[in-house]
């Protein structure tokens, strides 16, 4: 057999072919295209940053910062009132009208109309009345009424179940 000898490698000597030039060229030109859109995001990414940059600085606007005001300005007031309502005297009438007879279960306040309702329970209707004229006779409460009562038919102590109103002083 005859040995074959293949040299790769020719010293001193270039070789171009036309499939070589041609990826060549457009190696170049992808490459130019991919700079050129580099260049072009990094252009609007500056414009960007100094659209943002401006926005920020900018002041805010008066009427956004007006309506707040007054949305702030209206909750401060409306603190103030519940706060100088003077809630005390009804506090102190349902205190000193307390009874081992009498179940105070739910006291619902309505701020605008100094008003409390309350639901109770009672082992007897009269209890019910003798409480509601307990609270009439307190100083501080301008008024004191009985708005419902029903009695419960579901237990075996039969226990009367019963609104009532209490309107204090200012």
């Amino acid at each position: 057999m005859a040995r074959l000898d293949l040299n790769f490698h020719t010293v001193g000597r270039y070789r171009f072919d036309a499939l070589g030039v041609g990826l060549l060229l457009i190696g170049a030109l992808a490459l130019a295209w991919v700079a050129g859109q580099w260049v072009a995001a990094r252009g609007s990414e500056a414009a960007l940053a100094s659209a943002i940059l401006k926005l920020e600085q900018r002041p805010a606007s008066k009427q956004a910062a007006s309506h707040a005001d007054s949305a702030a300005q209206a909750a401060r007031a409306n603190i103030a009132t519940q706060l100088k309502a003077g809630w005390q005297p009804a506090f102190d009438a349902l205190a000193a009208t307390r009874s081992s007879k009498i179940a105070l279960l739910q006291l619902d306040a309505i701020h605008d109309k100094r008003q409390i309702k309350l639901v109770a329970e009672a082992r007897h209707l009269a209890d019910a009345v003798a409480f509601i004229e307990a609270l009439q006779q307190q100083p501080g409460i301008l008024r004191a009424a009985l708005t419902q009562h029903e009695i419960e038919t579901d237990t075996d102590e039969k226990p009367v179940r019963f609104q009532a109103t209490v309107e204090w002083r200012a």
